[in-house]
């Protein structure tokens, strides 16, 4: 019995030093995998140690952020192919021609804000000011030739003021509980965004929401599915998953996508209008349309160029000055707002880098000279960060997407709204968690921060809800005898702001 129990007590002792030897053995070769990886050249370019990432993370990060600003590759084609020729009102913008300069130009710009500022920010056309350039500009008589003329006169601007610290003295002035309010409105207006794509609320002839409930008999389709994509996503990032995002946006994808292609067309009106755009079509890989459209934009805009048409209105230089303060407070904005949520995940904050700031605005001015409207940060760079992007490399890597976008452009363009929807919905919820963080005892911080994020929702603007936030601010501390508080860059803002709004009711 004792030479037994000797026996069990060895064989016990065995297995024990056998379990510590493959735990010491697993943790070593994971050590060594996590070394190789931080030290390698990508690692080491992209800083990976230094931001506590891994390269499972920022690829996650990446194609999160790219699918949830794949809707744009649509959008803005949509928006300025209603734009009429200077020279021919039954002239338009080519759709298949936006759509490649919009890739095209999104890919280069994201890409170099990966290399070259380290940060997982994507830049495209900016909703909301790609409105303004068909329904108030290019309306106006100046045709979309002139407003592409404006954005680049803009764009330059607002590329000068990028290279000085304009930009970083305003974020400077503004109280730290402003810039939590920025981020707020921000959260609160990309929510709004993807209500409305999932398709809750109706539409107004420009193709903004407007508050109004859609109408459920059309929409009932596309409103179960993206709400179920929606709530499962905060489910999983609740549970803990990796992407859940991503996850859900696939799997809403898939369903959209059997949903129409198995009930026929015409046959069900609310399948049709959901789900219009997923399916199958066989003769949807015709490349020439692309680069035909692409040659028709061009040529019209620069055989235009000289069109007296264009430089004797009135519309091209109020344009030109509104272009460059919204882009200015849309552009700073959202990129502060990002950077604090960037700095939430980092030991040590960092400031946003100037070569962001440069590319921010610079370009600008290569999308307009190949036909798209201002380009901007994305806030769906939100979406990355939240499932683990830390560095550029989460850029990198939603460029590539951006640019795979035009090989596949017929796939990318089968997602519904109601699945990109679900996703934008997801981070706006998401980036109002620091709500709590406000300062909203003090009456100038809580009356400026109910105007930012009322009015980015209401008029579909992110500089607008600035715009009206630091007037509030203003009022606020007046009355409440706090004027010194007020920085005299607030002063001058309050007073462009002013003069911005007198000249929007010119080209509105």
């Amino acid at each position: 019995m004792l030479n037994n129990n000797d026996d069990v007590k060895s064989n016990k002792k065995n297995k024990s030093e056998f379990v510590e030897q493959n735990i010491i053995i697993n943790s070593a070769e994971k050590s060594k995998k996590k070394y190789d990886e931080d030290n390698s050249s990508l690692a080491k370019f992209f800083k990976f140690a230094k931001f506590n990432t891994t390269l499972k993370k920022e690829i996650i990060g990446g194609i999160s952020t790219l699918l949830a600003m794949i809707y744009i590759l649509s959008v803005e084609p949509s928006i300025l192919s209603g734009a009429s020729s200077v020279a021919d009102q039954s002239v338009k913008m080519n759709a298949q021609g936006v759509f490649l300069s919009t890739a095209i130009v999104s890919f280069i710009a994201t890409l170099l804000m990966g290399l070259s500022s380290n940060v997982p920010v994507a830049l495209a056309p900016s909703m909301g000011i790609n409105a303004m350039f068909t329904y108030s500009v290019a309306s106006k008589g100046i045709g979309f030739e002139g407003a592409l003329m404006a954005t680049t006169i803009s764009s330059i601007l607002f590329c000068i003021i990028s290279i000085t610290n304009v930009r970083k003295i305003l974020i400077k002035a503004l109280p730290k509980s402003l810039h939590i309010a920025i981020g707020l409105g921000i959260g609160f207006f990309i929510a709004y965004v993807g209500i409305k794509n999932i398709g809750w609320v109706a539409e107004s002839r420009d193709g903004l929401p407007k508050a109004a409930l859609s109408d459920f008999k059309q929409t009932y389709i596309g409103i179960i599915l993206g709400t179920v994509v929606v709530f499962a996503a905060i489910v999983l990032h609740y549970k803990k998953f990796i992407a859940p995002v991503a996850i859900m946006m696939l799997a809403g994808f898939i369903i959209a996508v059997i949903i129409a292609n198995v009930v026929p067309k015409g046959s069900n009106s609310a399948v049709d209008q959901a789900f219009s755009t997923a399916r199958w079509k066989s003769d949807g890989w015709d490349y020439n349309l692309l680069w035909n459209g692409f040659v028709h934009n061009l040529k019209e805009t620069y055989t235009n160029a000289g069109n007296k048409a264009i430089w004797t209105s009135p519309t091209m230089y109020v344009s030109i000055f509104v272009f460059t303060i919204l882009t200015f407070f849309d552009a700073t904005g959202t990129l502060t707002s990002v950077n604090v949520i960037i700095n939430k995940n980092r030991e040590k904050p960092t400031e946003i880098p100037k070569a962001a700031m440069i590319i921010d605005g610079g370009t600008s001015i290569a999308g307009s000279l190949v036909g798209i409207s201002h380009m901007a940060v994305y806030a769906e760079s939100c979406v990355g960060i939240s499932q683990g992007a830390r560095t550029g490399f989460a850029s990198v890597i939603t460029s590539l997407g951006l640019l795979l976008s035009i090989a596949l452009f017929p796939i990318f363009g089968m997602i519904p709204d109601c699945i990109t929807g679900a996703a934008t919905l997801f981070i706006g919820i998401i980036m109002i968690g620091n709500i709590t963080e406000i300062e909203w005892k003090k009456p100038e911080i809580a009356l400026s921060s109910f105007f930012i994020i009322l009015f980015m929702i209401i008029t579909y603007n992110i500089a607008i809800g600035i715009c009206l936030g630091l007037f509030a601010y203003t009022i606020g501390c007046l009355a409440n005898k706090k004027s010194k508080e007020i920085s005299p860059v607030i002063w001058i803002f309050d007073v462009i702001f002013l003069v911005c709004f007198v000249a929007m009711a010119f080209v509105q």
